[in-house]
């Protein structure tokens, strides 16, 4: 299969680098050094800054000046406590994404909120949690993740064409796209990451396939509860594995005909944004920034969490209507345009960087 041959030839040529520099720099976007989603949002960040400059770095040690921003609560801690920087000179600012059931690390918030200079998140939901847990809301923004319309483009016929036919998906079938880790742990995954939805993906891919021939075209790593429930229901599908580089899902929108996020819980996510660049028709719950940014029946559909029954009414939807697959498709491609990582960090330096650094 060409095309996937040539992605994989990729991925190690373009993995990027997590620096630890005490340059001179005006921000430093502190990651793990785990090559996954935040390490993506930093990247995309730092080399979008219109005015500043800005690296990768996962430790905080040696910065004496300027901003370190936390790319997640995750990282920013270490066994449980705050990593903060070896000078209180130090601007400091979270980015928290998702906030999980029952989520211990609401407890360091009122804490945390004494040293950092601000708090941010994609979207608006986790925003209100962290103001209701004790985050001063003068110190609060919501700015949603971006994307590379550049990047993830609509597909024409031919290329649509040519990667159904590598990846054996009949013509009639109805492509449904799940790019996501959705299981636990970084091996096989058959233990369901329940907080993204694999199990509702699940019950919507059946529950088409019995007026639909369904494909399921899967990415990400940990997938294994998803991939045993499809094979149990002669689901046929594909996955491409773990991509080293999250762009290079990209080539693999062509094929669908819906995207679907199924999740319970999400901060993002990207493909919220990924896919209507792409061209491609989202069918989405109402988590995360989804609500922020999508319009239902503009350029999404949006269902009620754990609405199963809602998720595939709306995929069929959108396969029995092309005019509004194309409706969704067209108003989806210009949002993502107007949420470039362009635009996006325009909006992180005005809006969390420049006032403080002009204070300094």
């Amino acid at each position: 299969m060409g095309l996937i041959k040539t992605i994989n030839t990729k991925i190690e040529q373009r993995r990027a680098t997590v620096l630890n520099s005490t340059s001179k720099k005006d921000i430093r976007y502190l990651v793990s050094n785990q090559n996954w989603s935040i390490h993506h949002d930093g990247e995309c960040l730092m080399q979008n800054l219109p005015a500043l400059t800005g690296e990768l770095t996962i430790s905080q040690k040696g910065i004496t000046h300027g901003i370190l921003h936390y790319g997640g609560i995750a990282d920013a801690l270490n066994r449980g406590k705050m990593r903060w920087p070896d000078s209180n000179q130090v601007h400091c600012g979270l980015t928290w994404f998702h906030i999980l059931e029952n989520d211990k690390r609401l407890q360091l918030v009122n804490a945390l909120d004494k040293r950092l200079a601000f708090w941010h998140s994609s979207c608006q939901s986790t925003m209100d949690r962290l103001i209701r847990a004790g985050a001063d809301p003068r110190k609060c923004h919501v700015i949603p993740l971006g994307v590379d319309p550049n990047k993830f483009q609509p597909a024409t016929t031919e290329q649509r064409n040519q990667l159904r036919t590598q990846l054996g998906i009949s013509e009639h079938a109805k492509v449904i796209g799940s790019f996501q880790k959705d299981g636990k742990g970084w091996n096989t995954g058959r233990q369901p990451k329940l907080e993204k939805g694999p199990d509702i993906l699940c019950d919507v891919a059946e529950g088409l396939a019995k007026n639909h021939e369904v494909f399921v075209i899967l990415s990400g790593p940990a997938r294994g509860y998803v991939k045993q429930r499809l094979e149990k229901s002669n689901i046929p599908y594909f996955h491409t594995g773990y991509l080293n580089h999250a762009n290079d899902v990209a080539p693999f929108f062509a094929a669908l005909d819906v995207y679907l996020i199924s999740s319970r819980i999400e901060g993002g996510p990207k493909a919220a944004l990924e896919a209507p660049a792409s061209g491609v028709p989202l069918v989405s719950t109402a988590v995360g920034m989804v609500p922020d940014i999508i319009t239902h029946g503009i350029n999404g559909l949006i269902n009620e969490v754990e609405d199963v029954r809602g998720l595939i009414e709306s995929c069929e939807k959108v396969f029995n209507s092309s005019d509004l697959a194309n409706k969704l498709c067209f108003s989806g491609r210009q949002l993502a345009e107007s949420l470039s990582w362009q635009i996006i960090a325009q909006r992180y330096c005005n809006e969390l960087y420049l006032p403080l650094l002009k204070n300094t």
